[in-house]
């Protein structure tokens, strides 16, 4: 098992070889860093990373935050590593604006805009709220990804990642067995025990006349394809896909974007976004496939659906 994670963490070293210089990292780490600061340090920036301000338009907001951020960093980036062409290429700035663009527009999506649920129950509400916002970049995302794929990037393998390798597989399988004792040890913590599980089996049973496993089931497929759909956008699409066009470099803009999407959520989780989102952005360009991801995401996702319901039913917490 550790030699698999060995050899992981291997090929980790030698992206990071290979990519590092000091100016563009530098410049890249701190454009992120100071929009953290901004973001829960200010009122105003907390609005803004909440895609509340500068206009009236919640979508248009978050549309200008993440595509913003994300040629705030990839263009310096690509000076600064000397890549010239790829920068006066136009293919370069319209696919980055279309993958970054629809991501921002579904994230602030809202289906109570756009859906009447008033004659709704309340609980039958609620759950339909949860699914469908666990939905948003399957519904919009994913055709746009297809588009992409089908009529642009016709050379590349499978779907940005989701494809036949499975270079490191083991390793990730490994890693998710050492993690496991660690998520174990933390369910006990208030804020854990608070928060989990997503899927609140014993709020479901009766909702739309179904008994609670089959609604808790279908809550937890709609929640379990979320985490793929987070990887096949960021590194999948922002990494293999941009990959493309500008190489190593889709590293650092994807991992902007990747922590403008975690504003809003705790401070602590947000920063740890840089690095989770570094460590498999490398490794899925260096495998071009995105399974290593899905397998940690989804796997500590529904890990702790598992560890919660086993602590409510088991010992009453």
């Amino acid at each position: 098992m550790l030699k698999n994670i060995k050899l992981l963490f291997q090929d980790f070293l030698a992206f990071f070889r290979q990519d590092y210089k000091f100016l563009p990292y530098c410049y890249a780490l701190t454009v992120i860093a100071l929009s953290i600061v901004f973001v829960y340090t200010t009122d105003l920036g907390w609005a803004i990373g909440k895609g509340k301000l500068p206009t009236s338009s919640g979508i248009f907001n978050n549309i200008l935050l993440f595509v913003g951020l994300y040629f705030l960093v990839a263009v310096p980036v690509l000076i600064f590593q000397g890549k010239y062409k790829e920068i006066s290429k136009a293919h370069f700035y319209f696919k980055g604006l279309i993958i970054v663009g629809v991501l921002a527009a579904a994230d602030n999506f809202s289906w109570r805009d756009h859906l009447d649920l008033s004659e709704l129950p309340g609980a039958e509400y609620n759950f339909i709220v949860k699914v469908l916002w666990r939905m948003k970049n399957l519904v919009w995302v994913l055709p746009v990804l297809i588009v992409l794929r089908l009529f642009w990037d016709k050379k590349v393998k499978g779907l940005y990642g989701l494809s036949n390798g499975n270079h490191h597989i083991k390793a990730y399988l490994s890693l998710y067995v050492v993690i496991l004792p660690i998520l174990i040890a933390v369910s006990f913590t208030p804020a854990f025990l608070q928060y989990y599980p997503s899927g609140r089996y014993w709020l479901f049973d009766g909702l739309f006349g179904n008994p609670a496993w089959l609604n808790t089931t279908f809550f937890e497929i709609v929640y379990m394809s979320d985490f793929i759909m987070v990887e096949l956008i960021f590194r999948g699409a922002l990494v293999i896909g941009m990959g493309v066009v500008i190489g190593r470099s889709a590293v650092l803009p994807m991992i902007a974007v990747y922590v403008a999407l975690h504003f809003g959520k705790p401070a602590l989780e947000t920063i740890s976004a840089i690095f989770g989102g570094y460590f498999l952005g490398t490794l899925a360009f260096q495998t071009k496939h995105i399974w290593g991801g899905v397998i940690i995401h989804m796997g500590i996702a529904l890990a702790i659906e598992l560890i919660r319901f086993t602590q409510y039913f088991l010992l009453g917490i």
